[in-house]
């Protein structure tokens, strides 16, 4: 039969989770522990009777309150502080568990997991229902009310003991900053006393979503990272493989390590988490990477939660992902609605008392700070391949992904698009799936690299130069003997170069030709890649370049250095000064072959002249190579007019051929004078010295 409740019954608040069941053994609780005249009975009574259509209690299970308002202290006497026992008690009878709530089933669950004991787990299932049952809120809360305390779930350890039926002394140390419920990361404590429960906690019971056996995911959050070939990270080197040995070590010693990927975005930072985890046969976990609602998550969000990730991680078996650590670094107005301080001692104490190897990733290190860089165990920059390990990489990924790649066409692939393995892998998938070929994946890849680049694409590296002949530049010293001399087994590769002469006079060309006989990648930095409007930021990238082709090794060359090397003397601002001491710095220190080449050697800081080991100058090709070059370049005999032009260089050839080509031009050999000539046009100087006069450096 069904009970009737009067409209001074109806429910004043509706239940959003749990069951009647768990609100009315909190109160039973409390009427068993407290005195009818106590503040606290005339809570209870009212809470009844404000909750009583939601437990289906009729006017009849309830006394009657003496006022409007509800009940005060003196009104609630012996019969009806019986009454409302009574009630409760029958309350408690009618909700019958048909099967195991969802609540219990996490409480159960994680209970187990964390080795959570008796009050800790009572503990945690109150602020659960607090937050999914109103009427566990409401008791709580009015139950705060009437001690003076706040309308908020907080750490008064008598209320929290009279609900969990647990000592308030136990409840205290349950509550204590370095106790296992707040070192957990599911509970979070305010500066005030606040306690606030995770949200994907809250959200998962609401749901209805029952706990898996492996519940980290529903938790934490989970993301596909797909691993790439461990070839794809080889020119990484050694520091790679160091990587791997040291996870493999945290691993089977069960301990945490802390390992930095730093870089700039899109060189492949998340993707080589994922391999190097694979590599040592580990599971790659990724920590808060969305909230509840898969919204951005708050930074006290992702720190409490690398805590709990911490004590749900299998030993041996895991490694956390903590993509994007900057998020650490800033502010939180107000995390779940309780404010927390930054506090970067905590977060140090965290880094060194992790139970599980974290993998970190950045893009500005800057923003860590020197004392979290300390901390971390192992510090890796992942940077852009040089063009011959693109290419490769290229090859061995289209045959991974199914798209076929001639030589010329990863080549080209590598050269147009300077870009990390990650966004091959991608673009390759992409062709894939539409069955394109290398053009596509052109496309495709040009188009992210575009848009990683803010709308601006990269620039191509140059291709290799096949029709290289040193003997068409015009230098005063022999190249073709003195790259022998370089190229000589056991001879010092810390040699550095001044390159000095108009432009296309093969200054870049025969460093590119050099590098390739020793072996080297070459490494160009244009001075224009290299200056930053900000105070130190030209310092920094020169630093960088020197120290990215130490790390490679590889022929590191700085066009237009005279940008870089500016005359100290005619300096006017203190930056111009320092820049060039940085570059100075640097060139004393480096043992790997560099080159500076200019336009205008006058320009360049005396005391840099000292600093370079081989100074050459290039000029006008002379007579005889303008003819060789017309012969090599064209297949016809030079006209006598070509000796008139003065101021030819082997890259004016080059471009000529394929104007003429685009013209129909190329077996004209006047025509291919005048465009000579055309190229010549407004150019001063002729075959002799240019720049610095003889025994000036």
């Amino acid at each position: 039969m069904p009970v009737s409740c009067s409209p001074r019954f109806m429910p004043s608040i509706v239940a959003t989770g749990g069951t009647a069941l768990t609100a009315m053994r909190y109160a039973a609780r409390v009427h068993a522990a407290v005195d009818r005249r106590s503040p606290e009975a005339s809570t209870v009574a009212d809470w009844l009777l404000q909750s009583a259509g939601t437990f289906a209690l009729a006017d009849a299970d309830l006394p009657e309150s003496s006022g409007r308002r509800g009940w005060r202290q003196e009104d609630v006497s012996a019969l009806a502080w019986r009454t409302i026992g009574t009630a409760i008690a029958s309350a408690l009878a009618r909700q019958l568990e048909g099967r195991r709530r969802v609540s219990d089933q996490w409480v159960t669950a994680i209970a187990r997991r964390l080795s959570f004991d008796r009050t800790e787990t009572a503990i945690l299932a109150l602020a659960l229902h607090y937050r999914i049952d109103r009427r566990v809120e409401l008791l709580f809360d009015k139950l705060s009310d009437c001690r003076d305390g706040p309308t908020v779930l907080h750490a008064d350890t008598d209320l929290i003991g009279l609900l969990v039926g647990e000592p308030a002394e136990r409840v205290e140390r349950c509550l204590a900053p370095d106790a296992r419920l707040l070192a957990s990361g599911l509970l979070l404590a305010g500066r005030d006393g606040e306690l606030e429960l995770l949200p994907r906690l809250v959200s998962a019971v609401r749901r209805g979503m029952a706990p898996g056996v492996d519940f980290y995911d529903q938790l934490l959050g989970t993301a596909t990272l797909a691993p790439l070939p461990w070839e794809a990270f080889d020119h990484l080197g050694r520091e790679a493989e160091l990587a791997a040995e040291l996870l493999r070590a945290a691993l089977a010693q069960r301990q945490g390590a802390n390992i930095l990927l730093y870089g700039l975005p899109g060189t492949g930072k998340t993707s080589f988490a994922a391999s190097v985890t694979k590599k040592v046969g580990a599971r790659l976990r990724p920590v808060v990477e969305a909230d509840e609602a898969n919204g951005e998550p708050t930074r006290i969000e992702r720190l409490y939660g690398l805590r709990l990730a911490h004590r749900l991680a299998v030993p041996g078996e895991t490694v956390l992902l903590f993509d994007e650590a900057e998020d650490l670094f800033v502010r939180d107005p107000s995390p779940f609605g309780v404010p927390l301080t930054n506090s970067r001692v905590f977060l140090h104490r965290l880094l060194e008392q992790g139970t599980a190897p974290v993998i970190w990733t950045a893009n500005d290190i800057d923003v860590l700070g020197s004392a979290v860089l300390r901390r971390m165990t192992m510090c890796l920059e992942l940077k852009i391949p040089n063009l011959a390990t693109r290419t490769r990489l290229w090859r061995r990924m289209g045959e991974t992904e199914g798209v076929a790649l001639a030589e010329a066409d990863a080549a080209r692939l590598a050269r147009l698009v300077p870009a990390a393995p990650a966004v091959a892998a991608t673009a390759l998938r992409a062709t894939k799936l539409v069955g394109g070929d290398a053009d596509t994946a052109r496309l495709i890849v040009e188009g992210v690299a575009r848009a990683v680049g803010g709308g601006r694409a990269p620039a191509p590296e140059p291709a290799a130069d096949a029709e290289y002949d040193p003997t068409l530049v015009n230098a005063d010293a022999d190249l073709a003997a003195l790259a022998d001399r370089l190229c000589a087994p056991g001879a010092s590769r810390a040699v550095s170069f001044l390159l000095s002469g108009p432009s296309g006079s093969g200054k870049t060309a025969w460093v590119r030709h050099l590098a390739g006989r020793m072996g080297l990648p070459l490494l160009q930095r244009r001075a224009s890649d290299l200056l930053d409007p900000f105070v130190g930021g030209t310092e920094h990238n020169i630093a960088a370049a020197f120290a990215e082709a130490r790390e490679q090794p590889a022929f590191l060359v700085f066009d237009e250095a005279d940008s870089l090397l500016l005359d100290r003397g005619e300096a006017v601002r203190s930056w111009e000064v320092s820049q060039v001491n940085e570059m100075l710095t640097w060139m004393e220190a480096h043992e790997l072959p560099f080159a500076c080449t200019t336009n205008l050697a006058e320009r360049l800081d005396r005391a840099s002249l000292r600093r370079f080991l081989v100074k050459l100058r290039f000029s006008w090709m002379d007579e005889t190579q303008a003819r060789a070059a017309f012969w090599r370049f064209f297949g016809l005999e030079a006209p006598a007019q070509l000796d008139a032009l003065r101021c030819l260089t082997p890259a004016d050839f080059a471009l000529v051929r394929r104007r003429a080509a685009l013209e129909g031009a190329s077996g004209n050999a006047a025509a291919l004078v005048r465009m000579l000539g055309a190229e010549c046009a407004g150019r001063v100087g002729g075959r002799g010295p240019l720049g610095f006069a003889a025994g000036a450096a």
